[in-house]
């Protein structure tokens, strides 16, 4: 798919084709590629886990205000 040169999209592309390349370029099996896109989703679900804890204190905390 051709993105608009320079867009979020366009942008996206390219970082991701430039690290897929890379994989390439030093030769890394396909267990060191599984195993890093695992383990940069299970980071992020970690960081949204924890962001979601805080906005549930926070929520809590306001639903306990008296009126």
């Amino acid at each position: 798919m051709d993105y608009k040169p320079y867009s979020m999209e366009w942008s996206r592309k390219r970082y991701l084709a430039e690290a897929i390349q890379k994989y390439f370029d030093t030769d890394a099996s396909l267990d060191v590629v599984l195993d890093d896109i695992v383990n940069v989703l299970e980071e992020n679900v970690e960081h949204h886990k924890s962001r979601a804890e805080r906005f549930q204190e926070v929520l809590n905390g306001l639903k306990s205000l008296p009126y």
